[in-house]
């Protein structure tokens, strides 16, 4: 405790030492409590001359009672009850792929991988009333001229001539070739949307060859449903993308949120939030890491990985510790690139690991809070449906995790910019329909309600980079997400320091269930 430190260190300025019953009952006080009394222990001290050089408890606990200092007003109302103190948390780790990963790189290992995807995405289409009775391709492929078909298979390549997209695709079997054309416009719009190595279904009709005409085209999509809830008034923080190290990493920002934590900034309303959060999630990239992009050694305000998580640490650490944290890498911290991937290593975030308890997973992960469901997944394979989708740029990330859940994957595309392992079965798959949806990566904070799903992509906590200058990337950093469970309302607030010098709450756009 910081606190502690400095007042042994003046009262040892001042001529005086603490025994052991003294130090171990100034660490049972919180920040608060221990600086009130620390200044009423300095403050009393000069007017008690008879005082022994070692203090012990009890004479700390005599000389403490200064009549000329009061605990200022704030401090008042911070040693009030806090609600999460007293709710017992209920975390439950759904999934944590990273403890089934290990794979050879084998062409068994691929057809493994392809072949568990395409099993469990079809599994996903006999779920919905709409594709229930699709079939194989060879089952297509038997049918007469002009007969009606629907079939599951997966998108090998996608090809334009004429306005008209020609979709290949294949199954466990069989090959074929699919027309889409714009004059069927909703099979035509999803189709442009399709990333490679996703499993569809497509109901047409039978053409010469191996050809079929497509009269709609589906996604195994998540279905509508009513979100799990938590019981109680309590909440969750969601953050992403601190890149402590970087020269634009918001330290003073980011201390103001820890600040809030502990009930020492904000008004009624925020302060309210704070005292019922008992959940904080850092879906990746803690550190900015090195040699992640060209030239970003000339960004790093420290250059040493070791060290840049002992800074983290310091920001980690003051989480009050009755807050469940829950850690996962993002393609900044040293793990490997390739998904899905493993916690944060110890023998680089031992500093995290030491600074307080932390429930640390691989990427993607599945926790539930409360009983509400989360799926975490850092977001670099964003980057590839924003390149790739229509009408979707990096200022709406939101649009593209919605694709993802259509899509029921977390990186469709094999070869594309996010790394893949192909693991013997396929760990990026959507199986599990989740409540609340969070990455991070694209340093833009959006949020959304698909279908019952809370969409939210929670930002950074870094200005605005050179590298991203670069690549049209505007960033919205320095606000924070706080996630209510009991009825998955989203609140901003906005921690970039206003000339109030209060956190400045945004406004609200979805309704709360």
């Amino acid at each position: 405790m910081e606190q502690l430190r400095r007042l042994v260190q003046e009262l040892a300025l001042a001529g005086y030492q603490i025994d052991r019953s003294a130090y171990d009952y100034l660490k049972t006080m919180d920040e608060p409590e221990a600086s009130t009394f620390a200044k009423n222990v300095l403050l009393s001290i000069g007017d008690k001359a008879s005082t022994s050089h070692i203090l012990s408890r009890q004479e700390l606990l005599e000389i403490s009672t200064h009549p000329l200092l009061e605990p200022p007003q704030v401090q008042a109302s911070v040693a009030r009850t806090i609600p999460a103190k007293q709710i017992s948390a209920r975390l439950e780790v759904l999934r944590d792929s990273s403890k089934e990963i290990g794979t050879g790189g084998t062409i068994d290992d691929f057809s493994h991988y392809f072949r568990d995807r395409f099993q469990k995405l079809s599994r996903a289409f006999r779920e919905r009333p709409d594709s229930r009775d699709a079939t194989s391709l060879a089952v297509a492929l038997a049918q007469e001229q002009n007969k009606k078909v629907k079939f599951i298979a997966m998108v090998m390549e996608k090809r334009e001539r004429q306005r008209k997209l020609f979709v290949q695709l294949d199954d466990l079997e069989d090959t074929a070739t699919v027309l889409v054309s714009p004059e069927e416009r909703a099979a035509y719009e999803t189709a442009q949307k399709i990333p490679l190595d996703q499993v569809i279904c497509v109901g047409g009709v039978r053409a010469k060859g191996d050809l079929f005409v497509a009269k709609e085209v589906l996604l195994p999509d998540i279905p509508d449903h009513k979100p799990h809830l938590a019981e109680e008034d309590v909440w969750a923080i969601l953050l992403s993308d601190l890149h402590v190290g970087s020269k634009k990493f918001l330290s003073r920002e980011l201390s103001r949120v820890f600040d809030w934590l502990n009930l020492k900034i904000g008004d009624p309303n925020q302060r309210a939030i704070a005292e019922r959060t008992k959940y904080l999630v850092i879906c990746g990239d803690i550190v900015d890491g090195i040699g992640i992009y060209p030239r970003q050694e000339h960004e790093l305000a420290i250059v040493d990985l070791y060290q840049q998580y002992q800074e983290a640490a310091k920001y980690v650490g003051r989480i009050p510790d009755y807050i469940e944290t829950v850690v996962i890498p993002g393609n900044h911290d040293p793990v490997r690139q390739a998904l899905p991937q493993p916690p944060i290593p110890k023998n680089f975030g031992e500093p995290l690991y030491e600074s307080r308890e932390l429930v640390s997973l691989g990427n993607p992960a599945e926790v539930a809070f409360h009983g509400v469901r989360f799926l975490l997944h850092h977001g670099r394979s964003l980057d590839d449906v924003i390149s790739s989708a229509p009408n979707v740029d990096f200022t709406q990330p939101e649009k593209a995790m919605r694709l993802q859940l259509q899509c029921r994957h977390l990186a469709s595309e094999y070869g594309n910019r996010s790394s893949i392992s192909p693991e013997k079965v396929d760990h990026l798959v959507i199986e599990r329909v989740p409540d609340v949806f969070q990455s991070g990566h694209i340093h833009v904070v959006k949020y959304e309600n698909y279908r019952g799903t809370q969409i939210i992509n929670s930002g950074a906590w870094q200005a605005q980079t050179d590298y991203q200058k670069r690549v049209g990337l505007v960033p919205t950093p320095g606000i924070l997400t706080a996630l209510n469970l009991h009825t998955l309302q989203v609140r901003l607030i906005n921690f970039i320091e206003p000339d109030s010098g209060k956190p400045q709450e945004l406004a609200q756009q979805i309704p709360a269930y």
